[in-house]
């Protein structure tokens, strides 16, 4: 959770700072070529996406050969892989290139921008299997405070640049720098906590290229509606409208994104331990699984997408200054549709491909894209930004829907009484707290107490205060959590030194209970 604090404070208070200094229009094309990497990436079949099932599958059967041919079959894969695509990418870059609206003064700064980032590309994805071996171990905390330290230099850097003069190369050579730092901690970490892991091109074996390509082809759909929903709508907007549009969608995007970050934290530990059930064969815990994972996430992520929704204004203004209306109605919108995938979607897809079978996160993503592509193409063209953001969220809608529906009859448990006894009481108590809150907010936005960033931001923190004061409040005396989740929840605390002598006695007491 600290790792991801850095994580989002980093862009939260980079990204008005960067368009400021560099313009919207340089922060179009760092947009875009990110957008065009990612696309890159696709082309590998996921192969990635089984990394975490079969390193922590094997390691737990204590299968040390399987275990070090799939590190060694995924890093061969990736070497190869990364190579040759940023190759093809760098000889075409300027047809690449060629594709968005970019002014012809700025066409240099597109191809050099794109260039650094295929060496990123290159690295990255390379080296990814070694964060796949710290995560199949369970011991995330790791690539955490490796992450946290990575993340506070590229902050630091990244200031004094922007403070400096320096334009959006720096950035790219920032990236680079600390994509390299990151790849040489990784790998240490990964060493340390595997003695036994060695690289070496004789452990290579076409058996479980098959293997793991088999599971990540039908992954690669799931990655390809991802993709679509953060980046195709940006690439068509670059296509019909102008790179300042994509600015407007990429902010509103990011704003709605950054209320997934600690939601998501729940459900990195879950991806490794879901495969380890599903080997021991203990088909009642992966159900508890569920239904816990169901009701966590949602405690915490219903209430921040709900507060998106009614506080957009006020978040945008606050944290970019005025001219950003256009992002705070994209983030009303996309958070709308980030509640739906949380509520419906990411319980089951955070489990069900772990236990080997990922068919219906595949066919979650193929109704995504039959949907999202032409009906974003159709939107955009016709009614611009606003038609990018309806498209995104109504296909969101459509395909978490049906995961829903799937993940429950795959648990053996009832739709509709998941529903009433896990996903209602959060989202009617985090309206009824949010009304509460936006009445305040009415009040004193039209007798202008409200009329600075300065102020806005004062009160950001206060109504998130009150908010989550009034929201816990409210989830406590309906009695929504029993007396099990109490116990977890001392079991977590006491994990935490601050924390432990405090509650170690209440832990003792409870158990008893």
């Amino acid at each position: 959770m600290l790792s991801q604090a850095i994580a989002f404070l980093s862009p939260l208070i980079l990204t008005p700072l960067i368009i400021y200094k560099i313009g919207k229009v340089d922060f179009g094309i760092y947009v875009l070529v990110l957008g065009f990497l990612g696309s890159f990436g696709l082309l590998d079949i996921s192969l990635s996406s089984s990394f975490v099932k079969f390193i922590s599958e094997y390691y737990h059967k204590k299968e040390k050969e399987s275990l070090l041919a799939v590190i060694n079959t995924g890093f061969l894969f990736y070497f190869i892989f990364s190579l040759v695509v940023a190759g093809i990418a760098y000889i075409f870059s300027d047809k690449i290139i060629s594709i968005i609206n970019i002014p012809p003064e700025k066409i240099s700064l597109g191809r050099n921008a794109l260039s650094f980032g295929l060496i990123i590309f290159f690295l990255s994805s390379t080296f990814t299997i070694f964060n796949s071996v710290i995560i199949g171990l369970q011991k995330m905390y790791l690539g955490a405070i490796a992450s946290f330290i990575v993340n506070c230099l590229y902050f630091t850097a990244i200031l004094i640049l922007m403070y400096s003069g320096y334009g959006l190369l720096s950035i790219m050579i920032t990236q680079l720098a600390t994509s390299v730092l990151s790849i040489i901690i990784t790998i240490t970490i990964a060493k340390k906590i595997l003695p036994e892991l060695k690289v070496h091109p004789g452990y290579f074996t076409v058996k479980k290229l098959k293997l793991m390509g088999s599971f990540g082809v039908q992954m690669q759909i799931s990655r390809l509606a991802t993709f679509a929903s953060e980046k195709y709508d940006e690439f068509l907007l670059g296509i019909f409208t102008n790179l300042s549009n994509v600015t407007f969608y990429n902010i509103g995007n990011k704003s709605a994104g950054y209320g997934r970050l600690m939601p998501l934290q729940f459900i990195a530990p879950i991806a490794p331990v879901a495969a380890e059930l599903s080997a021991k064969n203990e088909t009642d815990k992966l159900k508890q699984l569920y239904l816990d994972t169901a009701k966590y996430i949602n405690t915490a992520s219903i209430p921040i997408f709900v507060f998106l929704i009614f506080f957009s204004e006020l978040i945008l203004f606050s944290w970019m200054g005025e001219g950003y209306d256009i992002s705070a109605l994209i983030l009303r919108i996309l958070a709308a549709g980030y509640l739906v995938n949380f509520m419906f979607s990411v319980p089951g897809n955070s489990i069900i491909p772990n236990t080997g079978k990922p068919k219906y996160q595949m066919y979650e993503g193929l109704i995504f894209l039959s949907v999202n592509i032409f009906l974003s193409y159709f939107l955009i063209k016709n009614y611009g930004i606003f038609g990018a953001a309806i498209g995104c969220a109504l296909s969101v809608l459509g395909s978490s829907t049906y995961t829903f529906f799937k993940s429950n009859s795959f648990f053996n448990a009832n739709a509709f009484k998941v529903i009433k006894d896990i996903l209602f009481r959060p989202f009617l108590l985090s309206i009824i707290s949010a009304l509460f809150c936006y009445g305040i907010y009415f009040i004193l936005n039209r007798v202008n107490v409200i009329g600075t960033r300065v102020y806005s931001i004062t009160f950001l923190i206060i109504i998130i205060s009150v908010y989550s004061a009034f929201y816990l409040f409210l989830m406590i005396k309906s009695k929504y959590f029993s007396n099990r989740d109490k116990l977890l929840l001392l079991k977590f605390l006491a994990k935490i030194p601050l924390f432990k002598i405090f509650i170690k006695k209440r832990i003792s007491e409870a158990d008893e209970d």
